[in-house]
């Protein structure tokens, strides 16, 4: 027999860092000029730092795709700052201007066709209101999606890039919050429903702690807290799933690879939970380590449920290829681990191996690791970004 003391000196497993995942992102809403005659509004003095801002919003927004998300959202937080520093929300004023949005067709999924078809379909969705506090919510929004845009186009390969994907999700979450209690006469608009802007909101977060989860790996944190993260992130993404098939069926525009694309990263969330779980399991040495095998054979069979003919991770899903890719290597690796698990039970601790239904639920976290930003800290207004978010208006800092 193998002596147990020597084996214990093996070098316990190290958590690669996962390969990160792509985000998903909204579609937001375009700022067009303002409808009707705005004469009278021009000799306002008081509503003329409102529409100079306001055209900035726009002008951005028209630069045939040159802007950046960071652009875009810089020139919409100066123009939200001035609707939160403006004393016209409760006056008759902004009754001289008629406020003109369209949906956008920027989101985070999508063929090239059904984009163009999209794009068709938005143009034509011009929305209008002389409501203040519609538009506040609506530029709240439309500051949300490009927050949510900016965070899917940064690379997480890096402690760094995970950081600001995690900042910026959490601040539009904050901003769709904002919207939510704003929204008043925007609450017919395409996407701005108290339901739909909760999802989003939901969304935002579990994307938010996914980077959490990567950092954690990263920096070496230890397997137990790696697994209560994962496994909290699997259950924010079954409670969007949720959500999402809810809005689905009323019958609300929600692209239709969000539900197995969530549904998969809750799935591979859920294994890789019980990945860690088994890792913190084996340091514990003796005693525990037939509870770890059984944990890492229940990983693989989430995953093998989760590739099945109709499952998230299946070939005909259109689940993003990437998500399949990453739940491939976590398989792979999971199956290594436990194999080397089996041997070493086999050899060194004999310890007999429960049945999964005996097995506990795994710990989640007790408390949020991730929140929606302050709507005053997602409007402050960063080093530098003055000339380019405003165009020369005015700053309003609070």
């Amino acid at each position: 027999m193998h002596s147990l003391f020597r084996r214990a000196n093996k070098a316990p497993a190290v958590a690669s860092p996962p390969a990160p995942m792509p985000m998903l992102s909204f579609p937001g809403k375009k700022a067009l000029r303002f409808a009707g005659d705005t004469s009278a509004a021009e000799r306002d003095a008081d509503l003329a730092v409102l529409m100079h801002a306001r055209n900035h919003v726009v002008l951005t927004t028209e630069s045939a795709g040159a802007a950046t998300p960071a652009e875009t959202a810089a020139a919409l937080r100066a123009y939200l700052r001035i609707i939160y520093a403006s004393e016209l929300m409760s006056g008759s004023k902004q009754q001289k201007l008629r406020f003109a949005w369209r949906d956008s067709s920027d989101a985070g999924t999508g063929t090239a066709k059904k984009k163009d078809k999209d794009k068709a379909a938005a143009a034509a969705q011009v929305q209008e209101h002389t409501s203040l506090e519609a538009e506040r919510a609506v530029a709240m929004f439309a500051l949300a999606a490009e927050l949510a845009r900016a965070a899917a186009a940064v690379d997480r390969c890096g402690p760094k890039g995970t950081r600001r994907a995690c900042a910026a999700l959490s601040d539009a979450a904050g901003a769709l919050k904002a919207a939510a209690r704003a929204r008043g006469a925007a609450d017919q608009l395409c996407h701005m429903t108290e339901a739909c802007l909760a999802t989003f909101e939901r969304l935002m977060l579990a994307q938010a702690l996914e980077c959490f989860f990567e950092r954690a790996v990263a920096g070496g944190t230890q397997p137990s807290l790696c697994s209560k993260i994962a496994r909290q992130v699997s259950l924010d993404y079954q409670e969007v799933s949720v959500k999402l098939g809810s809005l689905q069926q009323q019958q609300q525009p929600i692209e239709k690879s969000w539900v197995p694309q969530v549904q998969a990263k809750a799935a591979y969330f859920h294994a890789t939970a019980s990945l860690h779980y088994a890792r913190s399991l084996k340091e514990e040495g003796p005693g525990s380590f037939g509870e770890a095998v059984v944990r890492l054979r229940f990983a693989v069979s989430v995953l093998d449920a989760a590739s099945g003919k109709t499952g998230p991770l299946s070939k005909k899903s259109p689940c993003a290829a990437a998500v399949r890719d990453a739940a491939a290597r976590l398989r792979r690796e999971v199956e290594a681990e436990l194999a080397d698990a089996e041997k070493d039970n086999c050899q060194v601790y004999f310890e007999r191996v429960p049945a999964a239904d005996v097995l506990t639920a795994l710990p989640a976290l007790a408390s949020p690791l991730v929140q929606p930003t302050a709507v005053e800290s997602v409007l402050r207004e960063a080093d530098g970004e003055s000339a380019l978010a405003n165009g020369g208006a005015p700053t309003i800092r609070h």
